[in-house]
């Protein structure tokens, strides 16, 4: 094993954390340990004789706790059947009522005429697929254990990883699902509001996108715009939705209780640093189906990562493009929140299953998991796109 003799250097820690001398560059190299990938002879043996090799003290498992990041999207979730039916029985129009002309000369009864309810129909029929799939061996393990119970440790922990990669596939996809619906929205010109157009629309003096989330003003308007438009979606209205696609408006309510709201992490640190608001906690991150989003597609820019620029695009080709001679590409920047029906962006279909099969004659396990789930857009639901995106030049 080797040994660093780190006295120096800790007598220069300590001077400058005791205050005696300035902050100055500590060299580091080769002082903690950084982790090799393959242990070899070199460096690995006893200290004193120098031919006794190094034995491994402990094992640690490291695996990944993960959760579900958009549990609300499981709503209307089924094992049976293929195809998820909605049926929307839209309002009825008023009709004269002849009950008050009955007097009148011209007066002609109307017993059994019919009226015929407008019912609006549609059907959700794809779903996607995917499977994990890992091979254990019986016997070509065992040489790198020291028992029985530290081999069984490091399968259990093959298991959990699978585990894992298959919630964040869920959760990659649930996060998909919600950036096609806007991408979606923005295609069809429906519920974005560009809420530093509207800021600057009144403000006495305009700022930029680059500064929006830091200008206490600005998040203060925000934040009231957004509060405005939750009370809004509770009406009856056809404004916040695309319609039948057949140049219908389709007439939707979404109560408090079953609307998503998705924030970008940017703007809730901005509101919460600048801002300290009870009625933003109390109003808006209490909702019932509340989620902070750190990103909607990625946080890897190409200078910086998890700057408000990168954290909140989405570059998406949106589904309903699917078969176009020439699919359009939706870029949209500056997206901080989703106000969304709870009908809206859900999981139809799920079936998941594990299986294993153990071939005897080579000695191994095969373990499989496998997802077979339909995540649904409906765009006759409501759903609202707040942006901060610069309109000049």
């Amino acid at each position: 094993m080797k040994v660093n003799q780190i006295y120096s250097l800790l007598n220069d820690i300590n001077a400058q954390m005791f205050g005696e001398d300035a902050v100055d560059v500590h060299d580091l190299s080769g002082i903690i340990s950084m982790g090799d990938t393959i242990v070899g002879n070199a460096g690995n043996t006893d200290l004193f004789i120098g031919k006794l090799v190094d034995r491994i003290g402990k094992t640690v498992i490291r695996t990944l706790d993960l959760e579900l990041d958009f549990p609300a999207l499981y709503m209307d979730s089924f094992q049976f059947g293929a195809i998820l039916q909605k049926i929307t029985v839209n309002p009825f129009a008023s009709i004269s009522s002849s009950e008050y002309t009955v007097g009148d000369n011209n007066f002609t009864p109307t017993l059994l005429d019919i009226h015929k309810p407008e019912v609006m129909v549609r059907y959700f029929k794809s779903a996607d697929t995917w499977k994990f799939q890992v091979t254990i061996p019986d016997d070509l393990l065992f040489t790198a254990f020291t028992s029985e119970t530290a081999m069984s440790q490091f399968i259990d922990a093959i298991i959990n990883s699978m585990t894992d990669s298959m919630t964040i596939a869920i959760n990659n996809m649930s996060r998909t699902a919600v950036n096609n619906f806007m991408a979606e929205k923005i295609l069809a010109n429906n519920g974005v509001i560009n809420l530093l157009a509207g800021y600057n629309g009144i403000a006495p003096t305009p700022i930029t996108a680059s500064t929006a989330m830091s200008d206490k003003e600005f998040l203060r308007y925000a934040v009231n715009e957004i509060r405005k438009y939750i009370k809004y979606m509770s009406q009856p209205s056809v404004l916040y939705n695309v319609g039948d696609g057949q140049g219908n408006g389709v007439v939707r309510a979404t109560a408090r209780d079953n609307m998503h709201v998705m924030m970008l992490t940017s703007f809730v640190a901005g509101v919460e640093s600048y801002l300290q608001s009870d009625t933003f906690h109390d109003e808006l991150l209490g909702m019932p189906l509340y989620n902070e989003v750190a990103y909607w597609q990625g946080n890897k820019g190409a200078s910086a990562s998890n700057d408000f620029d990168t954290t909140s695009t989405i570059k998406v080709t949106p589904s309903s493009q699917a078969g176009a001679q020439t699919p359009q590409d939706v870029e949209q920047s500056g997206i901080i929140c989703l106000l969304a029906d709870r009908q809206s962006i859900a999981v139809g279909l799920d079936k998941r299953r594990s299986g294993s099969f153990y071939n005897s004659i080579d000695a191994y396990t095969n373990i499989s998991s496998t997802a077979l789930i339909q995540y649904i857009n409906d765009l006759t639901e409501n759903g609202l796109v707040f942006v901060v995106e610069d309109t000049t030049p």
